[in-house]
């Protein structure tokens, strides 16, 4: 959780235990008070929660008696923390939705708990991939990769577009495909230096977006092109891998698998040179929107609408 006012004294202080522990305590306060003045959207988080809960009884019970009774159990048991885990996390981020008066339509919102289900869609891939039941694997990749697009479009669709969904949803990507390069890798479908290239890549990431914005200031998050088209080809690839691995001859996929690996790295590469670029360029931006044009829009990003602009107001929101 970052709050730019509370970051700045902060930076004054130059880091000092005692001003990192008073930080941690004025944003867990926030957090509280940002909860307790939206008492709609807090209750449309429980029942999100509810929903998504009675949804993964339900399936635990169906793979109970059709699939195998400890699959269901393990399933059930860390699906539901994760559930728990990404419920809390957004019952911290509270601050970022409209107050109640403001959203007619209080609560977690549809884009926001498509992004939800994706999140639990990460513990069933690996799961069931590990477990081989390939089947119900590729049917849980499915889902997490068509929800990406689903909450994407409700949200233009049904103006529900909010600060916490648009940081919300690209933490669940990150999660979502390192989770499916790990789970691939346990099962023997990817080899080890493909899993150390997401790693790498997401590492540098978020711990690089996070040390920009507590040393330097806010940085924007912004959707790419470059990000949405190699987003769109690692999630292809990835598909193909499984597909391959599954369902051709191992004679014939050997060749073929070879390929797609070598064309997914290429790609992880490329996407790891982007990241370096939006880090420099945030370096160098932290704080302050800057449009980016030409070429260079398409690999950090252009400001999409007002709301994308940091608020520097010392006296507004959370920003994460």
């Amino acid at each position: 959780m970052f709050v730019e006012k509370y970051l700045q004294e902060l930076r004054q202080k130059r880091y000092k235990p005692a001003a990192v522990i008073e930080y941690v305590m004025r944003c867990g306060r926030m957090s509280v008070e940002a909860a307790w003045s939206r008492p709609k959207a807090l209750a449309g988080v429980v029942l999100a929660g509810l929903g998504h809960l009675v949804f993964l009884f339900g399936l635990s019970v169906g793979l109970s008696f059709l699939v195998d009774r400890s699959l269901a159990v393990d399933y059930f048991i860390v699906s539901s923390w994760w559930l728990l885990g990404g419920l809390t996390w957004i019952t911290l981020h509270l601050g970022m939705f409209r107050t109640d008066a403001e959203l007619p339509h209080s609560g977690l919102g549809l884009p926001n708990f498509i992004t939800l289900g994706r999140l639990l869609s990460i513990p069933a891939f690996y799961i069931f991939i590990v477990r081989d039941h390939t089947g119900l694997a590729l049917a849980a990749l499915l889902i997490g990769g068509l929800s990406d697009i689903a909450d994407g479009m409700a949200a233009r669709l049904l103006g529900a577009s909010t600060k916490m969904g648009r940081i919300f949803d690209p933490i669940v990507d990150v999660l979502f495909n390192t989770g499916v390069a790990l789970g691939l890798t346990k099962a023997g479908y990817l080899p080890g230096w493909i899993l150390s290239l997401v790693v790498f890549r997401y590492a540098l990431l978020m711990v690089g977006a996070a040390w920009i914005y507590v040393t330097k200031g806010p940085v924007a998050v912004r959707p790419t092109v470059l990000g949405k088209a190699t987003g769109v080809i690692n999630g292809a690839l990835t598909l193909g891998v499984v597909l391959v691995a599954i369902y051709l001859p191992e004679s014939s996929a050997e060749q073929m698998l070879e390929l797609l690996y070598s064309v997914l790295g290429f790609v992880l590469l490329l996407t790891i040179v982007q990241v370096v670029i939006m880090g420099i360029y945030n370096m160098r931006h932290a704080g302050h929107i800057h449009e980016a044009t030409g070429p260079l829009g398409v690999v950090v990003g252009s400001v999409q609408d007002p709301s994308d602009v940091p608020d520097q107001s010392p006296s507004k929101d959370l920003h994460s």
